[in-house]
């Protein structure tokens, strides 16, 4: 079995949990489905953004349930709010379509730099 480096949806956030059961029990540690969620959704945005500019020129950050784009000084550039009521939410009830989402979000933010 492969190991998930960046989870895409909610199954491979299980799969991924499960990989690293094992390995953080051995360190006394556990983790949340949440966190993994949550760091698959930064971790997704920032390769759509990367995909966008061509590199990585700016960087995505999940804060206070709000995606924030910060250009190459470490200046906020933009933000995305998430559709519903949260990016952990929209992640669990459609992936594939928070990505498209995000892609078009990002490609205005980058745009207007």
């Amino acid at each position: 079995m492969a190991i998930i480096q960046v989870p895409h949806d909610l199954t491979e956030v299980r799969v991924k949990k499960e990989q690293l059961k094992e390995q953080l029990k051995e360190q006394g540690q556990t983790v949340a489905e949440e966190q993994l969620i949550e760091q698959a959704i930064q971790d997704n945005a920032q390769h759509l953004l990367d995909d966008i500019l061509d590199g990585h020129y700016f960087t995505c950050k999940l804060e206070n349930d709000e995606l924030v784009v910060y250009d190459v000084i470490n200046a906020p550039t933009g933000k995305v709010a998430p559709r519903g009521t949260s990016f952990t939410e929209d992640f669990a009830q459609d992936a594939d379509s928070l990505w498209d989402y995000l892609d078009k979000q990002l490609s205005k933010i980058a745009g207007g730099r």
